[in-house]
């Protein structure tokens, strides 16, 4: 058997135990974001329950709830419990849907993880190294160290290029669907201006409403797919996050910028142009990251047409 198939023996194991090993991190990673989510959703429940005795307190008769009514402040106080019992509401639907898609890649991937035998390929790995060491032994013995710390960076490289090439469809993906948002944003933002500018009345006050469903839904496609292209830019150990605006836990819950006060006309209007700033200021982020993963790719392949010229300098090759 010749070195190159050797090499290429190797390379098909070394390639299946790096897709285990990421594998297995993506399981951990995901399995603590669901159970983070879990946990926020327990909070903001908690925060509703709240919430809804506030509320249940203010029918019930006592001299201040009096006041307040003969005062105007029992409305107004109900208007901003329910404003706000309404967001939180929000929240819970959005990490709840959050949850739910999490929960389903980590069922893919425990699915996955069971095509994998790490022993199999632990022992098949230490059959190739033995007969490499043979084939060094008998034809190039002299330069057997150098050439096995090439043949080891090349797999690296390679390893590396597969995981930036998987990074840049999740980024490609989230770029799509921060599109979509940002048109529907538009959109709900088209009646929003029609009803608080113009007194659009029941039906322009409906297709608003109707419309920011549609955009809640299109921004949960965009921060899902934002999580994923996160999830694969934590497998590439030699790619910083930093470029993204994101806390290290995830990336922002949009449902923040828009639902915070529902009953205000004025109030949507003005958060539907923030959400659709802060889209944007994502979709250059998620740009100039995918930007530095081509850089990346590029310092690779040149690496890689290095190695090859020097192992092709060793074995004699042409």
């Amino acid at each position: 058997m010749t070195w190159s198939q050797l090499q290429s023996e190797q390379e098909v194991i070394f390639l299946k135990q790096k897709k285990l090993e990421r594998l297995k991190f993506q399981k951990e990673n995901i399995t603590n974001q669901i159970n983070k989510i879990g946990r926020e959703i327990q909070a903001y429940t908690n925060e509703l329950n709240v919430l809804k005795e506030k509320l249940q307190h203010l029918d019930t008769f006592s001299f201040i709830n009096l006041y307040r009514s003969w005062t105007g402040k029992k409305e107004e106080l109900r208007v901003q419990k329910i404003d706000k019992a309404a967001a939180i509401e929000m929240k819970i639907i959005e990490s709840e849907r959050m949850q739910a898609d999490l929960t389903n890649d980590l069922t893919n991937i425990n699915n996955e993880l069971l095509t994998y035998n790490e022993s199999q390929l632990k022992n098949q790995l230490e059959i190739v190294l033995i007969k490499k060491e043979n084939w060094l032994k008998e034809n190039q013995p002299e330069k057997a160290i150098e050439l096995q710390q090439l043949e080891e960076d090349k797999l690296n490289c390679k390893k590396l290029n597969i995981e930036i090439e998987e990074a840049r469809e999740a980024g490609n993906n989230a770029i799509t669907q921060l599109y979509n948002a940002l048109d529907s944003l538009n959109s709900a933002s088209d009646y929003s201006t029609w009803d608080t500018f113009f007194g659009g009345g029941l039906i322009a006050t409906h297709l608003k409403h109707e419309k920011l469903d549609e955009s809640q839904n299109q921004l949960h496609q965009a921060q899902i797919a934002l999580q994923r292209f996160k999830n694969e830019l934590l497998d590439i150990q030699e790619m910083s996050t930093r470029h993204l605006t994101v806390n290290t836990d995830g990336f922002v819950k949009f449902a923040d910028y828009i639902f915070d006060d529902i009953f205000s006309a004025w109030s949507i209007h003005s958060k539907i142009s923030s959400s659709k700033e802060h889209v944007s200021r994502v979709l250059s982020d998620v740009r100039n990251t995918i930007l530095n993963l081509e850089k990346k790719k590029q310092q690779i392949d040149q690496k890689l047409s290095e190695i090859n010229n020097k192992k092709n300098l060793i074995l004699g090759v042409n």
